[in-house]
């Protein structure tokens, strides 16, 4: 458990090392340079220096709070069991759009755009009605469409991972396809 303030970089701090692990069974290289917050990193994969960063896609803000005040030592659990979750699928695909549109109209990302060009996004999944992999592999064509859109390509690999239990990390965009 931890404090609720200090959350946020345990959370991203855990990604970024599940990250370096998934990278480096694929055979890659991966080193952290820095952790300038933002973005959460500039990395190095095989010998090419990029950076990431690091967000996260909820069901709804009941399934945040309940998430995040479980794991939480200073403030009390807000449990989010027990109710009816109508059309979850399409509420969360909403939501992951959402997500990774404010991630590329963000100033601060369009900023290290500029100064580094096009970085990676992991977006964790936080709902209990898909993984990651589902996710991937039914939206890929949806956030390509919603990439394209955009005049300014801040990221040119997304990864989605699940954001809760063993974490794993999937494709879901990436500029090379």
């Amino acid at each position: 458990m931890v404090k609720r303030r200090d959350l946020k970089q345990v959370h991203e701090d855990a990604v970024l090392q599940q990250f370096s692990k998934y990278m480096e069974s694929l055979g890659n290289s991966f080193e952290v340079l820095e952790t300038p917050d933002p973005p959460e990193a500039i990395i190095e994969i095989n010998g090419k220096k990029t950076w990431l960063e690091v967000t996260d896609a909820f069901m709804d803000k009941d399934h945040a709070i309940g998430l995040t005040t479980g794991v939480s030592e200073d403030v009390e659990h807000i449990s989010d069991s027990g109710r009816l979750v109508i059309e979850p699928d399409e509420r969360f695909l909403s939501v992951l759009q959402s997500v990774i549109e404010a991630k590329y109209d963000k100033a601060s990302m369009q900023s290290i755009f500029q100064a580094q060009g096009a970085g990676i996004l992991l977006v964790g999944i936080f709902t209990p009605f898909a993984s990651a992999a589902e996710i991937a592999r039914y939206e890929a064509k949806s956030i390509s469409g919603l990439v394209a859109k955009k005049s300014v390509k801040v990221f040119d690999n997304i990864y989605v991972y699940d954001g809760t239990g063993r974490r794993n990390f999937h494709s879901i965009y990436s500029e090379m396809t």
